[in-house]
């Protein structure tokens, strides 16, 4: 086994990319060289490690010591069973090399060249049980083979490990106190060339190069600014089905004590958690993105993520993963508590201010075109999502015709706290019932802007844009409800039923152009639900708008919405107002009507007017209604212009009675309810 002062200089190793070298047992006025021989010698006699190397010069004019062909490796690697490391080096110079007695080294310069890491492993696989009822074992291998041509960094200062000590019961909590002394290193500009690695894993192998790396420098574990590429990767290689390019990759911002604030125990204050948002990465983009499948490429604009954000809970989970990993024979009730309490800790902690994908084009046999001009993600989190949506989009396949829309989203959702969803799963081992309603998540609005469908070059639909929006919520309910739809554009062809296809070309349309939109929302203060601005408007038919109002709603109905049937008898209608207003449709009927009759549409107009008392006393039976509704009918048919029907009992009406009306006897309702209607231009 490693000695746990060697782990904490391999945990250097691995900071710079098996670059930088950790003093031995030398002090701070040896020579370089006496201090890596120290190291590999120190390295060399521990147990299933051999190190060495083939010579090491030192000059003094530039300060530079160089080591040629270092060689190490390792038997028995225990995170993979069975596994092998090997690295080696064909050349590697340090530049200004001096160190602390501490165990602190800092260098000017070091340079890496045709370096190559080697892993490999046969973790065992269980097959399928077999007839005679035994188990078979069997192996795949794991393999990591990367190569490097070089990498160089600049004024790196590397911190001494001293007094860390790696306690393997306590894998993750002994990580953080390695990385929570490696994040006071620093380093200047730093750069890699000509990258290729192959990876090997259940029989699959991905090769992948990377031309460049260069990363800013790095000081209280923040790095400005790292920029990679061309990156190109196939799987499976040599002969790759699928095959993965980016022409750059770039971040900016990175900040690793954003994500150790939320891991290391000993940065919550109190042992409880602050609950804030971190940067941990500002900006990452990826440009010129492209994926080739057999058959199909896919080319993406630029992929990019804005401020990965963390944030501690209200407890750090690290201390059970740690139990997870020093029991793995932990039974499945403990581990499913553990899990239970940890998992939602880690869900709250991680979140992304906004993610964006650009001019996203599909080619395909099957596709005539696909393009996706935007596609983005804002302020996701365990607390909820700001908007999810698409822009530009077109899509056309074959003669099954084509979809556009400038933009479709979804957006202003609340997801139940965390606590909330722990305490339900809690109750739901406990075969306590939980009401689902309680762990919906709201939504707060729906847009879409723009969409149109084509087939066969004729436009089946259209819509100019379409908006909901929800707010003011109640439990699942929302008490605010706003409905805007402008431009709606149907091609009436579509309508399959014989008749309503013979009344459309009767009266001479050929397409649905409407609007439409409402309002509704509850105010507690009266305990009313109002209808308002409800608007229907058809081109060349007509419109409608409408303003209701019901009182009685009571905050419990809405709190427990299964209990509205219940409610019901509570629900007083207060006042309505419905406004008709004619653009053309009664024209059109009448000269259709006429038509067929053989009459002109003024004989025939004269004839509904003059029959329509008589007509209404038989229907209505109501005479005082009647009285009312048939002169003003008579005007809107003689001059169509306006009808407006106004409803405001001197009491509220009980909603349960107006309902009674309707289905027992309709002729009762416009005294029920103090109906009056009126025509005017």
């Amino acid at each position: 086994m490693i000695r746990p002062a060697l782990r904490t200089r391999t945990a250097a190793v691995i900071l710079f990319g098996c670059a930088v070298f950790p003093a031995g047992h030398a002090l701070a006025e040896e020579p370089v060289e006496t201090t890596i021989r120290g190291w590999i010698s120190s390295l060399d006699a521990t147990p299933n490690w051999v190190a060495g190397f083939g010579e090491l010069s030192y000059d003094a004019a530039t300060q530079t010591a160089t080591i040629r062909n270092l060689s190490i490796r390792t038997e028995n690697v225990t995170a993979i069973p069975g596994g092998k490391l090997e690295v080696t080096f064909d050349r590697i110079d340090v530049k200004g090399f001096n160190q602390s007695p501490d165990g602190a080294f800092a260098f000017q310069e070091l340079d890496i060249h045709d370096a190559r890491v080697v892993a490999s492993g046969k973790p065992p696989v269980k097959a399928e049980v077999s007839t005679e009822g035994s188990a078979a074992v069997t192996s795949s291998p794991i393999r990591f083979d990367m190569r490097f041509g070089s990498l160089s960094y600049k004024d790196v200062s590397v911190p001494s490990f001293a007094g860390v000590v790696i306690d393997t019961a306590k894998p993750v909590a002994s990580w953080i106190k390695v990385m929570s002394v490696a994040l006071k290193a620093s380093s200047g500009p730093s750069e890699g060339r000509n990258f290729v690695y192959d990876t090997e894993m259940q029989g699959e192998k991905t090769h992948t190069t990377i031309d460049a790396i260069q990363m800013s420098g790095m000081k209280d574990g923040v790095v400005d600014m790292v920029s990679m590429g061309p990156l190109t990767q196939e799987t499976p290689s040599p002969d790759g089905l699928v095959k993965m390019k980016v022409e750059k990759i770039e971040g900016r911002g990175y900040n690793v004590n954003a994500i150790m604030d939320v891991l290391d125990p000993d940065r919550y204050v109190g042992g409880v958690g602050d609950g804030k948002w971190r940067t941990a990465v500002a900006l990452e983009t990826y440009r010129n993105w492209s994926f080739v499948i057999p058959g199909v490429e896919i080319r993406i604009g630029s992929f990019e993520t804005e401020n990965l954000k963390t944030r501690q809970p209200s407890k750090p989970f690290t201390p059970a993963i740690d139990q997870i990993i020093a029991n793995p024979d932990m039974d499945e009730k403990a581990l499913g508590a553990l899990a239970l309490d940890m998992v939602p800790d880690i869900i709250y902690s991680f979140g992304i201010g906004s993610s964006r994908l650009s001019d996203l084009d599909v080619v395909a046999p099957e596709i005539e075109r696909f393009h996706l001009g935007d596609f983005h993600l804002t302020d996701f989190s365990s607390d909820g999502l700001g908007e999810i949506g698409v822009g530009d989009l077109d899509v056309a396949v074959g003669d099954k015709g084509s979809f556009g829309a400038e933009r479709i989203a979804v957006g202003g959702f609340v997801f139940p706290s965390i606590d909330r969803i722990r305490s339900a799963i809690k109750a739901a081992e406990s075969d306590i019932e939980v009401d689902p309603l309680t762990l919906a998540p709201t939504m707060g609005f729906a847009e879409a802007v723009n969409l149109d469908l084509v087939q066969g070059g004729k436009k089946l639909g259209a819509l100019d844009r379409a908006r909901l929006d929800l707010s003011d919520y109640i439990g699942p309910v929302p008490t605010n409800v706003g409905l805007d739809l402008r431009g709606l554009n149907l091609d009436l062809s579509l309508v399959d039923d014989p008749q309503a296809r013979k009344l459309i070309e009767g009266l001479g349309y050929d397409r649905l152009m409407a609007d439409y939109g409402f309002k509704l929302h509850w105010r507690e203060a009266d305990e009313s639900l109002n209808l308002s601005d409800f608007k229907l408007t058809v081109k060349d038919v007509g419109t409608i708008n409408a303003d209701v109002a019901l009182t009685g709603l009571k905050r419990a109905t809405i709190e427990a919405p299964q209990t509205i049937e219940s409610a019901l008898p509570n629900l007083l209608f207060s006042r309505a107002k419905v406004t008709v207003q004619d653009s053309s449709v009664v024209d059109r009927a009448v000269a259709m009507e006429a038509k067929k009759k053989n009459q002109t549409p003024e004989k025939f107009r004269e004839d509904v007017a003059g029959a329509l008392p008589l007509t209404l006393m038989l229907v209505l039976k109501n005479p005082t209604f009647q009285q009312k509704l048939a002169p003003a009918l008579q005007t809107f048919i003689r001059t169509p212009g306006k009808l407006t029907f106004t409803a405001a009992p001197a009491t509220p009406v009980p909603l349960l009675a107006i309902i009674a009306a309707a289905e027992s006897d309709p002729r009762t309702l416009p005294n029920l309810i103090s109906l009056e209607v009126q025509a005017g231009q």
